[in-house]
């Protein structure tokens, strides 16, 4: 079990803050989507599926990224752009889970993880997670 830790460590470059603050998200995300799904009345074992799915591809994204580092000898700057972006499409999924569900959401965090992200790639539909 030490080696499996070991070597996903390796892979995402450390288990510092900013992968700690990830993984928390892709699990508030995932417990957000299944409270809207109940709360909706959308129930599907599939889309909680689709969303795990979507999350190894995160990491498998965020390692790439540590590799793309490694090889540049860019002391993770791309692995920090990468969780960084990750981390606010994650905050902005699960707020708006939660203002389906009626919510209210002050506006000033919304904003904020919006601008990380950048307006063109919200409206897109490659890059915004499907609720």
């Amino acid at each position: 079990m030490e080696h499996i830790i070991s070597a996903i460590s390796y892979l995402l470059g450390g288990f510092d803050t900013p992968v700690i603050v990830l993984l928390i998200l892709m699990l508030y995300v995932y417990i957000t989507g299944w409270c809207k799904a109940i709360y909706c009345h959308k129930l599907n074992k599939l889309v909680g599926l689709k969303g795990l799915i979507r999350d190894l591809g995160y990491l498998m994204v965020v390692s790439l990224a540590v590799f793309l580092d490694h090889i540049m000898n860019s002391s993770e700057a791309i692995r920090t752009i990468v969780i960084y972006f990750f981390i606010a499409h994650e905050g902005l999924v699960i707020l708006k889970c939660w203002a389906k569900m009626g919510l209210p959401l002050p506006k000033k965090i919304y904003d904020t993880l919006e601008g990380l992200i950048g307006e063109e790639e919200i409206d897109g539909n490659t890059t915004e997670r499907q609720e």
